[in-house]
């Protein structure tokens, strides 16, 4: 990260969930340890995972002071939780001139997660809430790059909700950086949209073994990849 912060002026460093487990480590700081080095790390914005919540809505709203980063959600409404008021759904981020909007799209937490642990938390359609943020990051902020960080997975047989989905399903989503799968992927897979214009998913895999590298080239007629 620091060889191409060196190399890069204008670097995003994002994360797709599933921060907390993995490690004896989690079982025994309970997530401090994590928030702590990507804070360290510069972290500039991550989305939230199922495993997110091992330690309950609690548990998680003890950790969040050590993250000096935002998680942004947008398909999850904590209104009627204690962590109420505590994430936003997106964040735009501007690199010389550049506008790039971010939103985080989450996995359905029933019958993924004991409902003990995440209470009153309500999941709300994946497909709408990227639609409706896409667009207006979009349309409305005009941000000339829009990035999904979602932990939804990559694909699957059945007819769940997938990045591939939502890649299909949805406008004006530029980039779709995944988890969840736990996916190695060699290169980025492409997909059309629903306007049929080229969607970028990419996903490198699990523990922080592979780190994921995107370049974007802007001009003054628009993004080139």
């Amino acid at each position: 990260i620091n060889s191409i912060r060196a190399q890069e002026e204008h670097v995003l460093l994002l994360d797709a969930g599933d921060i907390f487990q993995g490690t004896p480590y989690f079982n025994f700081y309970k997530g401090e340890l994590e928030f702590k080095l990507m804070s360290q790390m510069k972290y500039d914005a991550a989305t939230l995972g199922n495993h997110d919540f091992d330690n309950g809505l609690e548990g998680l709203q003890k950790q969040l002071p050590y993250a000096n980063f935002p998680f942004l959600i947008a398909n999850y409404d904590f209104s009627k939780t204690i962590l109420k008021d505590t994430f936003k759904a997106y964040k735009i981020f501007k690199k010389d001139g550049i506008k790039i909007g971010i939103f985080g799209i989450g996995i359905e937490l029933k019958g993924l997660v004991p409902k003990s642990l995440y209470g009153n938390t309500i999941y709300q359609d994946p497909i709408e809430q990227a639609n409706h943020y896409a667009s207006f990051l979009k349309k409305e902020k005009k941000c000339n790059l829009v990035i999904c960080l979602s932990h939804l997975g990559l694909k699957y047989k059945t007819n769940k909700i997938s990045d591939i989905k939502l890649a299909n399903q949805t406008r004006n989503i530029d980039l779709i950086i995944g988890g969840h799968t736990h996916t190695f992927l060699k290169e980025p897979v492409l997909q059309k949209n629903l306007e049929k214009k080229t969607v970028i998913i990419n996903q490198v895999g699990c523990y922080g073994i592979n780190l994921g590298k995107i370049d974007f080239h802007f001009s003054q007629y628009g993004a080139e990849k």
